[in-house]
């Protein structure tokens, strides 16, 4: 049957297996984001099941058929039922190890111990289910231990489609894991569009001066962020530069708040105080909505994300510079060094708050590098706006119903 014959027949059915707002995490964002940029091309049903920690308890607007409480194997086998009952055409899977219950692994790796999760409940759920999948990977672990490696090549054999958000992404799931890159597709994260122009305004919008140079850190806060290496590099920006301010947007992890609260902000607190630069570092403890979220990228006038783990294969925060055409700095992780190349940002090295002093002062200083780097990020952002990026998913989930 052709795919305009069918959805003449019906409307299109589209499950989705993931987090999703308003849980506060990057992949329920994420989510929200694909679902609303494919509909807005081509208006579709769709149903949702939600995975929950055990203490989360949320409102999906209706559209969650089925909730994981991530460690009960038997909320995965329920859904999947419930799934399979509403027969839709498509499912999109949202993946990373953790997101899902299941075993854990224990293992050595660069020196250090880890106990990490392998997320296996997920593969009851998924095999179970009727219609094809196309699962997004938000996370891609190099070298990985065999478990999570056989548990990665079962989510491949099961899906119809892997999506991964970079190349490098691809090529790794290739060498490490042995998937095919011919059943790998490369679509970017997604990034809003600004919708104001006038800086002066937007700042006047915010309570912001507009006589500052504003250094921007956003997302879910916790130590893997480094916000304290940027706070010891301040003195030395602001010594050269003292109009300079450092905005971080966002509130705590809320596992990291239910863990030990806000002790790691209090201390970012202490240590500004005892470097002397309270005056320049302004905590905005909101979890915000996308449009108030973007006004900070539009004001800024450099970006930071200075992450500790070299892994990291996604970064909603540092696509979101990108489509704002922000200059940013960032630590080497994957994803950064593949999406900041050819002039579209700057690395430093991982702990090294004279680097980040170094690169912050240089962009402050040299206004031309600074305004092309940041056209250089505008064209790559704009291959990568919600529109562009959910007619591609419309394209492969259309494709893969065709065949």
């Amino acid at each position: 049957m052709l795919i305009g014959d069918f959805m003449e027949k019906r409307k299109l059915r589209v499950g989705l297996i993931s987090s999703y707002v308003p849980k506060k995490c990057g992949i329920a964002t994420h989510s929200r984001d694909l679902i609303e940029a494919m509909y807005n091309h081509a208006g579709f049903d769709w149903r949702l099941i939600a995975a929950e920690d055990v203490k989360d308890s949320y409102s999906y607007d209706g559209r969650a058929i089925a909730v994981l409480k991530k460690d009960s194997l038997s909320s995965y086998e329920a859904a999947a039922k419930v799934m399979n009952e509403w027969q839709p055409d498509v499912v999109l899977l949202e993946h990373e190890f953790g997101l899902y219950g299941g075993s854990w692994v224990d293992f050595e790796q660069n020196g250090k111990s880890h106990h990490d999760p392998t997320g296996d409940f997920i593969l009851t759920l998924i095999n179970k289910l009727s219609a094809p999948i196309i699962t997004t990977l938000h996370t891609v672990i190099p070298e990985p231990d065999e478990v999570r490696r056989d548990v990665m090549r079962s989510i491949s054999e099961r899906s119809a489609k892997l999506i991964t958000m970079t190349e490098d992404a691809r090529k790794t799931l290739n060498f490490y894991y042995g998937i095919d890159e011919k059943h790998i597709e490369v679509i970017p994260h997604g990034v809003p569009q600004p919708t104001k122009s006038d800086k002066k305004l937007v700042l006047k919008e915010l309570g912001l001066d507009s006589d500052r140079f504003y250094l921007l850190i956003t997302g879910l806060i916790g130590p893997n962020k480094s916000i304290d290496l940027v706070i010891k590099a301040l003195p030395k920006i602001i010594e050269r530069h003292p109009e300079a301010t450092l905005l971080v947007v966002g509130q705590t992890h809320p596992d990291i708040l239910a863990a030990v609260g806000e002790v790691y902000r209090e201390s970012l607190i202490s240590l500004a105080a005892e470097l002397g630069v309270s005056e320049s570092l302004q905590f905005v403890n909101e979890y915000l909505p996308i449009e108030k979220l973007v006004d900070y990228f539009t004001i800024a006038d450099i970006y930071l994300t200075i992450h500790k783990d070299p892994e990291q294969s996604a970064s909603g925060t540092l696509a979101y510079a990108l489509g704002c055409g922000l200059a940013a700095i960032s630590t080497p992780y994957r994803y950064a060094k593949e999406v900041l190349a050819d002039g579209r940002g700057f690395l430093v090295p991982f702990d090294s708050s004279q680097a980040i002093t170094d690169q912050v002062n240089n962009l402050i200083e040299d206004t031309t590098l600074r305004q092309r780097t940041g056209e250089k990020a505008m064209i790559f952002g704009d291959s990568m706006s919600w529109e562009k990026v959910g007619s591609a998913y419309l394209d492969l989930l259309k494709g893969i119903i065709g065949e």
